[in-house]
């Protein structure tokens, strides 16, 4: 048989990094015979592909237009470093049975995207190495491993604004229109952190006498998708991440309740320093009307997703229910309790432990490289760090094209983890 086992490990028990971090692990060979080759090189690798069938109307030869299929692709590379763990391309000997191992390392640039992963598109780091054989196939393992690129949200002003969302609907019956829907939706601020929850306070005043079936609460990603070969292309996607809903409110009755959109693993928004893949998160509300003849109330604002937690804003803090939001300035209005700059300080010394992140258990092998210990973190000395969980977007296959099949570690489960803060709120 040859090769027993053959695969990568990463040293960082999540296999996680952050931008400028270095990248090292093993490669594991096990031979039950001896092997004659040239080496065993490695290659990690940064980049980004898009990759979408579009129609577009050719002219034909009778001078008609068609509809023709045409697949456009858009590609950036970050970096490509190879290099040989064992002997060279000019070089042959025998590899002894048993089990062999190889350390590898490479230091990351500092300006890379967080790793992302859709049907059209994704930003992807990887790791192969390949055993060169002379006047064979080579074998080839390969893996991926995620990059997280730190977004602080104490340095994104709007990310600390709070949310004020006003709708107003009148609807046609006969030749009159209807007294108005009005929907008003409330958030304390744009910004958080997978692990915390968006509080929201929703009111309705139903004077229209149609009936609101149900109040939709949407976290949506917006993704843009570039493409430049063999013309240039755009494809946007908005995905719903996270909803719930209450209703019904009947006509001529109004209702005022608190809900709660929970933040899962999300990679930060802006995919800074990419050029074909844009992120960003939306927050939409949608009051749905009864009757097919009567479109639906609906808005949405933009929202923040980073990977740093604002320092204002540890637990879900709302006005009072018999209070107004002052447009511009909330904290105007002395019963708003101060907001947005009211909330627990979360300082060393002065931490509320009712509200305080309470720390992952980490891995035995946690060692002083790991993402945990080296992701920037000035707001919270006393943070405990975040653990590092799957997004939900997964893909079956690391192949890339032209790329052979029989490469091992292509098939199967991987999807990018994500920084998670676990927060606990009396």
């Amino acid at each position: 048989m040859g090769l027993k086992d053959f695969r990568i490990i990463f040293d960082n028990p999540w296999n996680t990094y952050y931008p400028g971090q270095t990248v090292s692990g093993r490669v594991i060979v096990v031979l039950d015979s001896i092997k004659k080759i040239r080496g065993i090189n490695i290659r990690i690798k940064g980049e980004a592909n898009t990759c979408w069938a579009t129609d577009r109307q050719e002219l034909n030869h009778e001078g008609k237009y068609e509809k023709q299929e045409e697949t456009v692709t858009g590609h950036e590379e970050y970096f490509n470093m190879q290099y040989y763990l064992l002997g060279s391309s000019g070089t042959e000997f025998e590899l002894p049975i048993g089990e062999h191992f190889y350390p590898f390392n490479c230091a990351l640039p500092q300006n890379l995207p967080s790793s992302f992963e859709h049907d059209y598109g994704y930003i992807r780091y990887t790791v192969k190495a390949t055993i060169d054989r002379p006047w064979k196939f080579d074998h080839e393992v390969k893996t991926a491993f995620t990059v997280v690129s730190n977004f602080d949200l104490n340095k994104e002003p709007r990310a600390a604004e709070p949310v004020h969302l006003e709708m107003s609907k009148t609807f046609c019956c006969l030749c009159c229109g209807s007294p108005p829907l009005k929907v008003n939706a409330i958030m304390p601020v744009r910004g958080y952190v997978p692990g915390q929850a968006m509080a929201i306070r929703v009111n309705v005043e139903n004077e229209s006498g149609i009936i609101v079936n149900q109040v939709k609460l949407i976290l949506r990603k917006i993704v843009t998708f570039r493409a430049n070969t063999p013309r240039s292309d755009t494809k946007i996607e908005k995905i719903a991440i996270s909803e719930v809903s209450k209703g019904p409110v009947e006509g001529n009755a109004s209702s005022d309740y608190e809900q709660k959109l929970d933040i899962p693993p999300l990679p930060p928004s802006n995919l800074t320093h990419c050029g074909i893949i844009d992120l960003e998160y939306n927050f939409k509300v949608e009051a749905c009307v009864d009757g097919w003849y009567h479109s639906n109330l609906k808005s949405n604002t933009v929202v923040f997703i980073g990977t740093i937690p604002l320092a204002n804003y540890q637990s879900a803090v709302l006005p009072p229910t018999n209070t107004t939001l002052l447009p511009g300035n909330p904290s105007a209005d002395p019963t708003y309790g101060g907001y947005p700059s009211g909330y627990p300080e979360f300082t060393p010394g002065n931490a509320d432990p009712s509200i305080s992140p309470t720390a992952p258990t980490a891995p035995p092998d946690y060692n002083s490289d790991s993402p945990a210990q080296l992701q920037p973190n000035n707001v919270y000395p006393n943070l405990p760090p975040p653990s590092y969980e799957e997004y939900g977007w997964s893909i079956r296959s690391l192949r890339d094209h032209g790329e052979s099949d029989q490469v091992l570690g292509l098939r199967g489960h991987y999807a990018p983890r994500y920084p998670v803060y676990k927060f606990s709120t009396t």
